[in-house]
């Protein structure tokens, strides 16, 4: 019993460490992003919502992009009007209903968003792992924070 503090001690200073480094990873990792707003002159939000449009996946509804990225859907209306106004994304009738509205890429929207994983995934500290540790730290990082997790979603980058 006598060693109970100790332990917690111990503990709590591998988990200050732990949220130590994460904020350093996530402060290294921001600098790679706002690099690539600068190249591509995009805004977080607009930025944010792009890296959210797969090129080889169906196009997403502005409905199911609204639910990624946990805002209301007129805040996506709104980015997504910036976008197609800089060329970027185009609005098309939903293949599977056609009172959705599916958001697809331009060819332009393709290269920006090719250009802007590329930027942030190269200069990210994560390239200093191999793949086998990328893959187990992916699979850490999954079990410490599920993407569909029933926690109070994030707040919209808008």
């Amino acid at each position: 019993m006598a060693h109970a503090p100790r332990d917690q001690q111990a503990r709590e200073d591998l988990t200050y460490a732990l949220v130590d480094r994460v904020l350093a990873l996530s402060g290294a990792t921001f600098g790679a992003v706002n690099r690539a707003l600068r190249e591509l002159e995009l805004t977080e939000p607009l930025a944010n919502l792009l890296w959210h449009i797969s090129p080889v996946a169906a196009a997403p509804t502005m409905g199911e992009l609204a639910g990624k990225l946990y805002c209301d859907p007129s805040t996506v209306t709104f980015l997504i009007s910036k976008l197609e106004k800089a060329g970027l994304v185009a609005r098309q009738p939903g293949a599977r209903d056609k009172r959705s509205r599916e958001v697809h890429l331009t060819d332009a929207g393709r290269a920006a968003r090719g250009r802007l994983v590329e930027l942030v995934t190269e200069h990210t500290p994560l390239i200093n792992l191999s793949t086998a540790e990328r893959e187990q730290f992916l699979a850490l990082a999954s079990k410490a924070l599920p993407l569909e997790s029933d926690s109070e979603p994030p707040e919209c980058f808008a």
